[in-house]
């Protein structure tokens, strides 16, 4: 870990409880910022029905949703180092924001439509990130895997959440009002973010300027170790979006389940990772970062394979597959952002994160689309089978990969 990484860069000290409440903020805005995002996921199936896409548009949208996403991180994580004072005000806005592109998600009637309001979506959620997480790892710089592990355990609560709720919705309303209804807690939760957050000190020594800002970054593309990490970020990135686009469409079309079924099952694919996540995160601090990627990448390519050989009918079976793959399906991102943050200093955090999450997303953009053209061509099935190979590959590079932590 880089030594200056280890150490809390802030001339105004904050206190214990100040720290406590900066973690239940921010882990408790993480849990609902993902309960809408996995509402997405929950609704494509509905939207794919309506407007008449085929599996390979599905891939195509979650492409340009990807690669839109990812490309927004970094500015995500420029505001967050750069202004760092103003982090408070960066996360209550994003997290408005979701709402109000969900919004114009439901007035949407055309591929198009449905793309840019969904990407918009989705780069609000991405500005969340940079911003809390590196606000957590500088002040937790001690504890840093178990912090952000804790910070993805309230994601991992919100989308085991945010399933249900949207499955029981759409049992009742149709998908537009689902998408539209998202505004007013969007809003209402985003100007209680700020105002809780912004009393508590977050802004560094000196803010970094522009130049500095940009010498940062091109030592960051010079780090071969954080290279490898975003390498392996990706690779786990790809495997997961294959999953989130397509097995819900499985379940719809290939099973027959209810909406209320698929959000159950999507939830339960998160359940085991809301225990596993800080533990996970507990155990890379102690044991290193390798004893905790490897296994992980290896649990979560055998599962994704599993959901392709394993019968539905088969329903005990089937739903071991999901839980197991559960507990590393979300919870790996933080060990990844953990590792990564090992390598930096704590003035370049946010910029660090926002890398881990662009890299990955953009990386893993055009897996969900080939994803789709095997589903189109082999039935949807064959696209768990893909991300298998993916994230197979990913757990023999971590294996092979030196780390010094």
């Amino acid at each position: 870990m880089a030594e200056n990484s280890a150490r809390v860069n802030s001339s105004i000290q904050i206190t214990n409880t100040q720290r406590v409440l900066l973690l239940i903020t921010t882990v408790f805005g993480h849990c609902i910022k993902h309960a809408f995002s996995a509402a997405f996921f929950i609704l494509i199936p509905e939207i794919k029905t309506s407007l008449g896409f085929t599996n390979s548009e599905v891939g195509g949208l979650s492409a340009i949703r990807n690669v839109l996403g990812g490309l927004a991180n970094l500015p995500g994580g420029f505001l967050a180092d750069r202004f760092s004072q103003s982090r408070a005000l960066i996360l209550g806005v994003s997290f408005a924001c979701i709402g109000i592109f969900a919004f114009f998600l439901g007035l949407s009637t055309t591929f198009w439509q449905i793309a840019i309001s969904s990407s918009f979506m989705i780069i609000a959620i991405t500005f969340w990130h940079p911003a809390a997480l590196s606000a957590l790892s500088v002040r937790f710089a001690d504890r840093r895997g178990f912090a952000i592990s804790l910070h993805g355990t309230g994601g991992s609560i919100g989308e085991a959440i945010g399933p249900i709720v949207t499955g029981l919705l759409l049992a009742s309303f149709a998908w537009v009002a689902v998408a539209q209804g998202m505004i007013v807690p969007s809003i209402v939760l985003g100007v209680f973010f700020w105002l809780v957050l912004r009393k508590l000190p977050m802004q560094s020594d000196v803010p970094i300027t522009t130049n500095e800002y940009v010498s940062s970054l091109i030592e960051l593309f010079a780090n071969r170790r954080l290279l490898i990490v975003l390498g392996l970020a990706g690779g786990y990135a790809a495997g997961q979006s294959v999953f989130f686009t397509f097995f819900p469409i499985y379940m719809r079309e290939d099973i027959g389940s209810s909406t209320v079924e698929v959000g159950i099952f999507i939830s339960l694919a998160q359940v085991a990772g809301i225990v596993a996540q800080p533990l996970m995160g507990y155990l890379s601090d102690r044991l290193g970062r390798k004893a905790i990627l490897t296994p992980s990448f290896l649990i979560m390519g055998v599962s994704l394979f599993g959901l392709y050989v394993v019968p539905a009918s088969n329903g005990v079976l089937f739903l071991i597959v999901i839980v197991i793959l559960g507990t590393v399906l979300f919870s790996t991102m933080a060990i990844l952002l953990a590792a990564a943050g090992d390598l930096v200093s704590s003035e370049v955090q946010g910029t660090t994160i926002s890398l881990v999450f662009g890299t990955s997303i953009i990386v893993a953009a055009l897996s969900p689309y080939i994803g789709g053209i095997f589903a189109d061509w082999y039935g949807v099935k064959t696209s768990f089978l893909w991300a298998s190979g993916i994230v197979m590959f990913t757990a023999i590079t971590a294996f092979f990969t030196k780390w010094d932590k």
